[in-house]
């Protein structure tokens, strides 16, 4: 008997292992890709909900500038007796 003899009884049962083997396998991969699919479409809808976030945030970059046309138009009041003055003066 050489090193590399197989009993039949060995031999059929490795085949029967790998054919679980391969069974087993695909079942893995199966399951898998129905884990897979609703992560990536997860995964989208958070990409579209930051692009949305960032739109909304570049369209209130000029809340700034904004604010200081308030500050402005509030001192406005406070200069217009002083401009009443100057057009009732003589040029």
């Amino acid at each position: 008997m050489t090193p590399l003899a197989v009993s039949t009884a060995g031999a059929i049962l490795s085949i029967v292992g790998l054919v679980l083997g391969v069974v087993i396998l695909g079942v893995v991969v199966g399951l898998f890709n129905r884990v897979l699919r609703p992560v990536l479409e997860i995964r989208r809808y958070s990409l579209d909900i930051l692009d949305a976030g960032l739109a909304i945030t570049r369209n209130l970059d000029g809340v700034d500038e904004l604010e200081r046309t308030r500050e402005l138009t509030a001192t406005v009041p406070r200069l217009v007796p002083d401009l009443e003055q100057l057009e009732g003066s003589p040029r």
